[in-house]
């Protein structure tokens, strides 16, 4: 009779993880094995968690409102490079950074 109540106990808190993950955009299926094998730890890891949908939900609101500039696409872009820039070379940097501490004395 223990053993069928625990059973029942594990899937409870496979499918509370399950769900929660599904709400915050995280692979439900993982979670309701997590929550399976590991419970209440499982659980409060999942509440935890940052909500993905939401931040993209915000981002969005954000880039139309051009509150935040656009997020960069880092497999094809350097995030802190223009198209058409060139990476500097060390020289550039040492000399960039001469003029710049010229400027502020």
């Amino acid at each position: 009779m223990a053993f069928i109540f625990s059973i029942f106990l594990f899937v409870i808190t496979g499918a509370f993880c399950s769900a929660v993950a599904n709400e915050k955009g995280y692979n439900a299926f993982w979670w309701f094995i997590l929550g399976f094998l590991f419970n209440l730890v499982a659980l409060i890891a999942v509440v935890g968690m940052p909500d993905r949908k939401l931040r993209k939900y915000i981002r969005q609101i954000g880039e139309k409102q051009n509150a935040i500039s656009p997020e960069p696409d880092y497999e094809t872009d350097a995030p802190y490079l223009d198209k058409n820039e060139k990476p500097l070379t060390p020289e550039e940097r040492k000399e960039m950074i001469k003029s710049l501490g010229k400027k502020k004395n």
